[in-house]
């Protein structure tokens, strides 16, 4: 009987990129520097400056200690919205 090995490498999902330029990418390091931005933020910039560097979502939530999925949301956050979709949180789903 013959067995055939699947490679899994044709079936990994790969994050869409993240190209800054200059002016975001000064402006996301000056966030994650200042001693005024919230813990929230500067975990979601680091996020979105990892992900610029190209790493994948696995790789950021590890170097992080985060999640693979929420490393996931902020990034696809501001592919979609810029800063702006990183910096406000989405209300919450369920009853109000």
């Amino acid at each position: 009987m013959l067995y055939y090995r699947q490679s899994w490498s044709q079936s990994v999902r790969i994050a869409p990129a993240i190209e800054l330029s200059q002016e975001e990418e000064a402006e996301l390091v000056r966030l994650a520097q200042s001693k005024l931005s919230s813990v929230r933020l500067v975990e979601r910039v680091r996020i979105v400056l990892l992900a610029a560097q190209g790493l994948q979502n696995l790789q950021i939530a590890q170097e992080l200690g985060i999640d693979r999925i929420t490393a996931g949301r902020w990034r696809q956050r501001y592919i979609e919205s810029g800063l702006t979709g990183i910096e406000r949180d989405l209300p919450a789903a369920g009853r109000r």
